[in-house]
């Protein structure tokens, strides 16, 4: 019996960090560059917290520090220089773990990948929204999401 539950335990625990990436990307970062609004509240059942904050942009981080989130929106639609910005930093997953993580919901919704990039660098495009995955060596993987109106025309 103390088997089962064992077993049990191990199955509903988190999801893999590369899944966690894949989570912040779907449900975080590509609505907030469309333009749906972000607050500490939206994110507390992914696990983040507020950690500081100004006039452009939150910051969060998850409660474990595994992953830090910034959202940024600089300029304004009426005056033609719109920049909303989403950057998630992986400290889970490596380059390649986030890379296959994220790349089929890229290409499902239509983003198409720049070729030709250097080893830990990959770089995805859609209407205006660029998707670019990078890691230095010895640091965390980066996923950057943008917005901006003046590639969007």
């Amino acid at each position: 019996m103390l088997a089962l539950v064992f077993a049990a335990a191990l199955t509903a625990s988190a999801p893999p960090p590369t899944d966690m990436t894949l989570t912040i990307l779907s449900e975080v970062c590509l609505p907030y560059v469309a333009g749906e609004p972000r607050d500490a509240a939206s994110l507390g059942p992914l696990g983040f917290v507020a950690t500081a904050a100004d006039e452009d942009t939150l910051n969060f981080q998850s409660e474990d520090q595994a992953y830090i989130l910034r959202l940024t929106t600089t300029g304004s639609a009426a005056e033609d220089n719109l920049n909303r910005v989403c950057v998630i930093q992986a400290r889970r997953g490596g380059f390649d773990g986030v890379k296959r993580s994220i790349q089929p919901l890229l290409r499902e919704q239509g983003f198409s990948p720049e070729a030709d990039l250097p080893a830990g660098r990959a770089i995805w495009t859609r209407d205006g929204v660029t998707v670019s995955l990078r890691q230095n060596p010895g640091a965390a993987a980066i996923v950057r999401v943008t917005y901006s109106t003046l590639d969007a025309g």
